[in-house]
């Protein structure tokens, strides 16, 4: 069988590839015009697929994404196709987990107001603080980051409480968990409020100007999900008025943010420049997921971490 890496992977990811089975072509091609001069004889794939490689792929029964989210990935032709898409779902989980508790752990010790301070060398002392075990987080979508997030807040002796879109078995450390029609139940409850879902055209802008209000004043939003999940101008507005108490914000509906956005100069805003994800090992998960799924794909059997493809269109 014949296994085209496009755009090409380092030497380290090609050797681990090249080494799955002697029964693997490897093709490891830079770009879009050498992918087209192969594609036709291509039977499973790493990396970008795009309308006119799919309109050769005549022998396309598989392909890996290097990515978890789909929302740049998808498209119509793609989702109608018969092709399996696997994705990367698992691997960014703790490393975004522990940001969110970051995030977290920064408003409740009032370190976002004492850095500020730091850079203007005041020593000025009077900032609240927040007692963790006596508040609630709320996780929008319990997939595998909702998940990890809602272990750690439970581990700070918070309490929990989730919505999914599916129906799920409720975890020990959720103390409520309920379906995404109930979302203005866990906004108006929770004190931090993290989103956790993928985009697509379900929660394009779930988080708008009627769900800001549904917060608590006192409460804080936080955003590791996808951009477009949270309407950024809604919450810039909820923010300038006080209707909520801040937020950690690690993507957004234009990036980089904009220079003059007014965000930056908020003492109740945390950005990060979509790095949440990022971590020592993610590279090595990275490689371990398509060499396992290449072994499976090779022996017949189901790849794993396989994504419902009109759920993105």
């Amino acid at each position: 069988m014949k296994f085209l890496i496009y755009p090409a992977v380092d030497e380290n990811e090609l050797r681990a590839l090249q080494s799955v089975s002697n029964e693997v072509e490897v093709q490891n091609v830079e770009n879009e015009d050498q992918a087209l001069e192969i594609i036709g004889e291509i039977d499973a794939m790493y990396g970008r697929i795009t309308p006119d490689l799919l309109a050769r792929a005549k022998k396309l029964r598989w392909i890996q994404t290097p990515m978890a989210g789909l929302e740049h990935y998808m498209f119509p032709a793609l989702a109608e196709s018969d092709i399996t898409l696997s994705n990367m779902q698992g691997i960014y989980s703790d490393n975004i987990a522990d940001h969110v508790m970051g995030y977290i752990l920064m408003f409740a010790r009032g370190f976002h107001i004492f850095l500020r301070r730091q850079l203007e060398r005041n020593w000025a002392k009077d900032v609240p603080v927040i007692h963790l075990a006596d508040k609630t987080l709320g996780v929008i979508g319990l997939g595998g980051i909702g998940t990890a997030v809602a272990k750690r807040g439970a581990a700070a002796e918070m309490r929990v409480i989730a919505t999914n879109a599916v129906e799920i078995e409720k975890p020990d450390f959720v103390d409520a968990l309920w379906d995404i029609d109930r979302l203005d139940h866990l906004l108006a409850e929770a004190d931090f409020v993290v989103s956790c879902v993928p985009h697509t055209p379900e929660t394009f802008k779930l988080i708008n100007t009627d769900q800001l209000k549904q917060m608590k004043q006192t409460a804080y939003l936080i955003n590791i999900s996808r951009g477009v999940v949270v309407d950024l101008a809604a919450l810039t507005a909820a923010l300038e008025a006080g209707e909520i108490a801040g937020a950690g914000l690690d993507v957004f509906e234009t990036e980089p943010l904009p220079a003059d956005h007014p965000l930056w100069a908020m003492e109740n805003v945390i950005i990060t420049p979509h790095t949440a994800g990022s971590g020592p090992y993610t590279a090595d998960r990275r490689i371990e997921v398509v060499t396992a799924n290449l072994r499976r794909f090779v022996a017949g059997e189901p790849v794993r971490n396989i994504v419902d493809k009109n759920r993105w269109c």
